[in-house]
């Protein structure tokens, strides 16, 4: 769990919209438009890895898709 909730409810709002979008964004895909590997970028979308760079990484994440699309 990240330390401030806001990243956490991101994180899980990610995780939610990626699994009703398959089509439109994957985890690899995001990894790709972000230069990270997609295994930093699995888990830190799952609270796994919670350092600065994975609450950096989904509040970007969470900007880029809301964005786009609006989630």
């Amino acid at each position: 769990m990240f330390i401030h909730t806001e990243t956490n409810t991101k994180a899980e709002a990610i995780m939610s919209w990626l699994g009703a979008h398959k089509k439109q964004e994957t985890q690899s895909g995001l990894a790709k438009r972000f230069g990270k590997s997609r295994t930093f970028v699995s888990l830190s979308l799952n609270k796994q890895s919670v350092t600065k760079a994975s609450e950096h990484l989904v509040n970007d994440i969470y900007e880029y898709l809301s964005g786009k699309y609006g989630i």
